[in-house]
């Protein structure tokens, strides 16, 4: 049974196991420890836990900004893909912004990645794009195309 609960500063480790496992370095999407505890100290930031066999296996964090969320990350251990924990994180984002009145939720996301795609099919619609926003190892710079789902 998979389990979606809020988290704090005290699941920082766990978040990192996770981080650590679901983004590829290259790609420097990935956040530090110290990163995630500056934004989770400020105001109407939210983090949530997939948790599975009481095992953090997943995370999504986000913030609330006016009438809008912010889906700054989400993550799921590779060996836990596959059984829709990112949709329920995802969903529960949603689910929670709706409930708070939110008009619209925004994010994020590299160029080539395959969460293009899941977003897409959840009803994310692309709206943007800032050029050569991810800076890699190999010289290719990525664009970051921002998305946005009507609430």
């Amino acid at each position: 049974m998979i389990q979606i609960i809020e988290g704090d500063a005290r699941n920082i480790s766990a978040v990192m196991s996770v981080m650590n496992d679901a983004f590829d370095p290259r790609f420097g999407e990935a956040w530090t420890a110290a990163q995630l505890l500056s934004t989770l100290v400020l105001p109407d930031c939210r983090l949530l836990l997939a948790i599975v066999q009481e095992s953090v296996c997943g995370f999504a964090f986000g913030r609330w900004v006016l009438d809008h969320e912010e889906l700054l990350m989400i993550g799921v251990m590779q060996q836990c893909r596959g059984q829709r924990i990112g949709k329920m994180l995802l969903s529960e984002i949603v689910n929670r912004a709706r409930a708070a009145g939110g008009k619209k939720l925004f994010l994020e996301v590299r160029d080539g990645n395959n969460a293009y795609d899941f977003y897409l099919n959840y009803g994310f619609l692309p709206i943007g794009r800032r050029k050569n926003y991810y800076k890699n190892a190999d010289g290719i710079n990525p664009d970051a195309i921002t998305m946005e789902l009507s609430l």
